[in-house]
Order: structure tokens, then sequence, then C-alpha cells
């Protein structure tokens, strides 16, 4: 290791080398850029070049974020700059530019002053002494004795019976007489909870036995009663959520593409026409429950998103994918008939030359090179914003007719969309993904995440990706042109949804104006009103049932609101319980396909922004408490059980275990519902406008007695689509020049439209199906 002290604005900065990094410095978006300056043969500029040159001629970093760097190391083979730093935004930003530039990955830690105050106040590294195995019936119980107990343990009733222990001098018991005693002798605990136990680990030094189990409410319930008799607190707890196999299969698949693939793409014919790239967009579909745009950037035809009906012969059903091609064989026509329509109709004049163009067959060619239009257009690549069966529906027949196709998507969405499209789940083994079709669609990906760049020949011309909320591993696509921008929200929320970070955090990121925004309008014409208040006042509701041990089912779909009610009620009844010494925490059991998708954030927690990512990270998982519980259709015995919150989907109740639920839950006067999220079909209809009865079929009709909040509060919305709210903070904070409406009728936007001009736009509008427009 050496220092050196450099100088740069009357400032020393110590230099420092180190031949080997830990590996904390080797996050997962620093092995994908290795990856990429090995791929793209990215020299590695000498490292005093690299700072002086930073400090002094880079314009990219403030001045502020210079002046605050206290220390930079670096390590040269593995080609990392730590930059020391109070303030270090604008270097995460522009951290592409700088590994272009420089052929380093920049990695921002806190400042030395507070590394060392953090340091002075960590306890020493756990350490494991021991590993063995506790034989309870065929139930092998892994056994560890560690030292230097994790801070996670210190909670408020720890140091509770700690203090028991010691003002009434409890014996602490041999660990093997404890062991011996708890599953041979102890008959409190039933055989089901012990057997459900799956590792044990102990501190001899600070009398904790901490048991990870899949259940443990009897032990719960038994806990001071245990401390007495052994004199040792048993923290219980949950096991990992465990990995996620669809995601370590995806991994397996080698790609065809990375994100240098667009590199030598240009957007324009003719080096003369350099500056006249037309912009288009052109709507496939308009369906609430079908999206689906195609957006030409000069020769570029990019697909935002696919959801789209699938051509069916027995239903004789046609499809949508027939209005692609149709697109594709008469795009020249197709611009020419819009450029008509505006001359025709004297709303501007779109490019001098086209004047004077002309209907027939013979100028066609000559039609096709002053609209700048490529003569063989082809869908150049996909962009999936998200998972959502609405923006993916059609993404397997695509490839089927287009394989060679790019698709720009994030890991999550990827993988999302191969646990609920695929066979994955129905194979015998797990081991890789079987269907080639599927493997088909993987080998095609270009990995986006937010604030990744991918350039295109012309200077000055790229996509760039970032955050949506709505659900992991959402999207929006900002495509620039020169001076022009396109952004594409996708669906989006604007405010943070625990455990997912909304637009609000990444729209200081976007470079502006934005020359034309395509945003959500799903529910731009709702108003939920304030988020927190909403989830407080539902929360509100479930204390007073869990007061009183009575159950409640929460209808809810998609899976990520599921997980975004799970963990808030979770984190609600924990702080109630460390606080306030809560006794009724409520079990919240959720089924086994939301539990997949939990497996997949926690595979892929570093491209999560928020809480939950630095939870994962640092081992405080709250995906492995115990209070989660799963469940699916063979097990169904915890409906007998009292004080429960079941999160299951969908909220019309119209298919699925949630009629099973319902059967149960429903027919008692003190349980609670609530239907979260969108409602379109029965029974869940008839219930909402105050049916007594659910009819599941001609011969399954049964009584509803619960008490459904929907009816009693009709304001208490929680949804994962932005309202009018939160467009009003899009619209406000993106200054966009033109805003475009999709994801919902034209019939309902219409005050809206009204409502945005008041905002302040110069324009906005609503797309028509299937006609072009031109945006620049």
């Amino acid at each position: 290791m050496v220092d050196e002290e450099l100088k740069f604005f009357d400032k020393s900065i110590i230099l420092q080398k180190k031949e080997e990094l830990d590996s904390s410095f080797k996050i997962r978006s620093y092995k994908d850029k290795l990856k990429l300056m090995k791929q793209k043969r990215i020299p590695q500029k000498p490292i005093k070049e690299v700072i002086e040159n930073l400090f002094l001629r880079n314009s990219l970093i403030s001045k502020k974020t210079k002046n605050s760097i206290s220390k930079v190391i670096y390590c040269q083979e593995d080609r990392i700059v730590i930059v020391v730093t109070k303030s270090g935004k604008d270097i995460i930003y522009n951290r592409d530019k700088l590994i272009q530039k420089y052929g380093w990955f920049f990695y921002i830690a806190k400042s030395e002053k507070k590394q060392k105050e953090k340091k002075k106040e960590l306890k020493k590294e756990e350490q494991t002494i021991s590993t063995e195995t506790y034989q309870y019936d065929d139930n092998s119980i892994v056994i560890e004795e560690k030292l230097n107990m994790r801070s996670l343990y210190n909670t408020k009733e720890y140091f509770h019976y700690k203090k028991l222990m010691e003002s009434n001098n409890t014996v602490q018991i041999p660990i093997n007489d404890v062991l011996d005693d708890f599953f041979l002798k102890y008959n409190k605990i039933p055989h089901k909870e012990k057997k459900s136990i799956k590792k044990i680990i102990y501190y001899q030094e600070e009398r904790v036995i901490v048991i990870k189990s899949l259940i443990g409410d009897i032990m719960y319930e038994n806990l001071e009663e245990i401390v007495r008799n052994y004199g040792w607190y048993f923290y219980i707890t949950g096991i990992p959520v465990g990995d996620s196999e669809i995601s370590i299969a995806i991994d397996k698949i080698e790609k065809k593409y990375d994100e240098t693939y667009f590199n030598e793409i240009s957007l324009i014919n003719s080096p003369a026409k350099s500056n006249n790239a037309r912009i288009t967009i052109y709507p496939i579909v308009l369906k609430p429950n079908h999206n689906c745009h195609i957006l030409s950037l000069g020769n570029l035809n990019l697909l935002l998103d696919c959801g789209l009906t699938e051509p069916n012969e027995e239903e004789e059903i046609e499809g949508d994918l027939r209005h692609i091609e149709y697109y594709l064989q008469n795009l020249p026509e197709i611009i020419n008939e819009e450029i008509r329509r505006k001359s025709e109709n004297e709303i501007a004049d779109i490019i001098s030359i086209e004047e004077n163009l002309e209907n027939s067959i013979e100028l066609k060619k000559s039609e096709k090179e002053k609209n700048n239009v490529i003569s063989e257009p082809k869908i150049d690549a996909i962009f999936l914003s998200h998972s959502h069966y609405d923006h993916v529906s059609g993404l397997k027949e695509l490839i089927r007719m287009y394989p060679e196709v790019p698709i720009l998507c994030s890991r999550i969405s990827l993988d999302l969309y191969l646990l609920r499209d695929s066979n994955f789940l129905k194979q015998e083994s797990h081991e890789e993904i079987e269907e080639e079709e599927y493997r088909n669609v993987v080998r095609n990906v270009i990995y986006v995440e937010n604030g990744i760049k991918l350039r295109f020949k012309e200077r000055g011309c790229y996509l760039s990706f970032y955050h949506a909320g709505h659900m992991p591993g959402a999207l929006m696509l900002l495509a620039k042109v020169k001076d022009f921008r396109f952004l594409y929200t996708g669906d989006y929320t604007y405010h943070d949804i625990t455990p997912f970070a909304g637009t609000r955090r990444f729209l200081g990121q976007i470079s502006r104006p934005i020359d034309y925004l395509l945003i959500d309008g799903t529910s731009a014409n709702e108003d939920y009103g304030n988020l927190s208040d909403q989830f407080h006042s539902l929360i509100l509701f479930l204390e007073q049932k869990a007061e009183y041990e009575d159950n409640v089912l929460i209808g809810a779909d998609p899976s990520s609101l599921a997980i975004t009610f799970m963990l808030t009620f979770w984190r609600y009844f924990r702080k109630l319980q460390l606080r306030k010494d809560f006794k009724k925490r409520p079990n919240i059991y959720v089924d086994m396909m939301v539990r997949k998708n939990i497996q997949v954030i926690n595979h892929r927690y570093e491209y999560i922004y928020g809480p939950i990512s630095n939870l994962i990270r640092e081992k405080a998982n709250p995906f492995n408490s115990i209070k989660f519980r799963w469940f699916d259709h063979e097990d169904l015995d915890f409906l007998r059980k009292k004080n429960n919150i079941i999160i299951s989907h969908p909220p019309d109740l119209s298919y699925g275990i949630i009629r099973n639920i319902i059967n149960v839950i429903g027919r008692n006067p003190h349980n609670l519902v609530f239907l979260a999220g969108s409602i379109n079909e029965k029974p869940g209809e008839d219930l909402i406008q105050g049916s007594d009865e659910i009819l599941f079929s001609e011969t399954w009709k049964v009584p509803f007695r619960a008490f459904l909040i929907n009816t009693f509060v009709p304001s208490l919305k929680i949804k994962l689509h932005a309202d009018k709210n939160q467009l009003t903070e899009m619209v406000k904070t993106l200054e966009p020049k033109e805003v475009c409406f999709f994801h919902q009728s034209a019939k309902k936007l219409i005050n809206i439209v009204d409502y945005v001009k008041e905002l302040g736009v110069e324009k906005v509008s609503l797309p028509k199906k299937r006609r072009l427009s031109i945006l620049n």
C-alpha cells in the first residue's frame, strides 16, 4: 500500500495504491462494467493522468464534488478507483462516461471521517466456532456456535429477558441439555412446529439461541417459560426465502448482444442529412389491457412494449402482430399520408422538399429517399418497460417472427417474465430453461438498468433508462436524437411505494427539455389522495382486527402490490411489537407465486433502489421473517387459525386459490376484506355494489358476511398506477412541450387533456390507433 499527496485547488488529496481490494467493492455493476471494458477494449489510462484530468478538465463533475474529495484509492489490476467523498452523485450519474474516457470503474465511498467514526462503533466480526447437526426424527438440524453476536438480535425483547435472567439468577443450562429437553421432553411445543426448525445458532456469552424455523407461534407464546427453564433467550426468526432458480438458470445462457450493439448503428441514411432524422410514433394497440407502439428514430424502428393479442386459429382471432407487418410493409405510404394530412390541414410545413409529393406508384422509390426511409424497414429492437402481461404478451411470437431482434429490458423484468410466462416451474429439473423459444428470448436480451445509456453512431444520439416505480425492474426510456428528447414512461408511480422507489428520485437525472412525453394514463383521471394516508387508514383497520385476533383478506394483483402490502404490514406491526410491546402481531400469508417473485428480488437486490436493497445486503432481510408464511392449494390449514393477514389475488375473486380463501374468510362477520387494485369482473364487482353472496358458478354460491372496507370507505384506493396528483408532479418536473397519453380510452381522458394544458403544456393529445404522428 503506497500513499502519495496531490494538490488541486489548494487542496491536498491522498492518492493510495492497493494491490488487492476487499470483495465488498466488487459489486455487480462493477462486474458488468469490467466485462464491458474488456469487450470494448477500453484502454486503461495511467492513474495520475486520470486524476489530473478529472480535477482540472472534466466538466461533468461539479466543483462541489471535487472539493469534497479527500482521498482516492485505486487498484490497477481490478481497474477500480475508490473516491472518498461526502458528495459523489454526479460521479455515479456519469459513471458510464468516466469508464469510456478513462477505462476505470469509479466507486463512491463515504468520507474518511465518517468511516473512522463507524469503525469505532462496529463490534468485532461474528465468528463461527463450531458446526454440527442435531437429529430430530428424520430432520437434521444444523447447529452453529458463534462469537460476537450480530446487533440484529439486540432487540428490546432480548434486553427484557436478559434482565429477567440476571435478576432471577437463572441458571444457564448447557446447550446440549437444552436441545435434548426442548425437542424430546418439552411437550408444549407441537411436533409440527419443532419439525419446522431448520437451523439453530447460539451465542454462549450473550445467552442467545437463534431459532430459524418456518413456524414458531407456540414457541413465542411460551417464550417466557422457555427463558426461565433454560436460562437462554430464544430469538425466533424465519428461514432464508431461498435462491431464485429462474434467475440462476437465465444467467447460464450466453447473450448474443451487449451494450455496444448500437454504437455502429446509424439513424440516418445520408451523412448530408445528419440533422434530419425523422421521429415518429405509431400506436399498434391502445386497449387498457394491451400496449404497443412503434417509435421510429430515423432508420431505427423500436417497439415500445409488446402487449399484443396473439393469433388463434381455433377461436378465429387474427391477433395484433399483423398490424406490425402492415406498418413495415407500408411505411413510406404511411409517412406520406400523414404528411399530406398535415399539409391539407395547414398545420405545418414539415420539410420543404416534401410539399409536392405525389401519390403515383412510379414515385415510390424517390419518396423513400426524400423521406429518409430505408427500403426494407424492420423491427430493430424491442423495449420492455416491465414484465406485466399487458406489456409483454406478444414477445414470444415476435421472437419467432424476428429471431435476431435485440430486446432491451432489466434483469428483474426478464426473470419475472419467464417466471410467469414459461413452463419453468413445471419442469422436473430447475437447473436450466428447457423451452427453446424462451432460451431464444434470453439470448436476445441486452440488459439495461437505471442510468444506462446505449449510444448510436451519431454524436448526441442515445437511449437512456430510468427507474419507473410501479414494480420491480420497471424502467422509463428516454430517446435523444440531437436536440430532440422523447420520454416513454411505461407504467409508473411518482412517489415511493415500499419497497420500490418512484420516479421522483430519478427525474433529476433526465436531460431536459422533454419535447414529447408519452405517459401512462391508466389512472390519470383518478385522485387517490395522499398514499401514506391511504396505507395508514388501512393499517388502522388491520390493527383493530389483530387486537381481536380476527382474520383479514387482502385481494391484491399484481404480485408487486402483494409484496408492497406484506412489507408495509410487517414493518408496522414489528415496530408496534418492539416499541409498544404489542403481543398480537399477526402472521402474514402470501401464495407461492409471490414467494417466487420475492426470490427474484432477493437475487437481484442490487438493481432495486431503496431500503430493501440495503437490508438484503446487510443480511437483515425482512423477507426471512418468521411472520411471513407461504401457502398453496395443498396447504390451507391456516384458514382455521386466528389473527392472520392473507394476501392473495386477483382482487375481483374471479379465479384461483382466492376463491377457496374467501369461501372461509367471507362467512365470518368479524373478519375483514379489502379488494385492492383493479376490479373488473364478478364476483368482486357484485360485492363492491353491496351483494351479500358470492356466485362462483351455477352450483357454487356462498354467503358473504365479512366487513368489506371498499363499501365502508370507497375513497380508500391503493393502486400501482399514477393518479392525477402524480401526473401533475411529473408534468411540472419534466416541463414537456407535448404530452400524449396511452393505456386508457380517449373518452376517459378528455378532461385530463384540458387539465394538462392548464399546467402550461403547449400541446396535449390522445393517440389514435394505427395512425402515425410525426414528432419533429
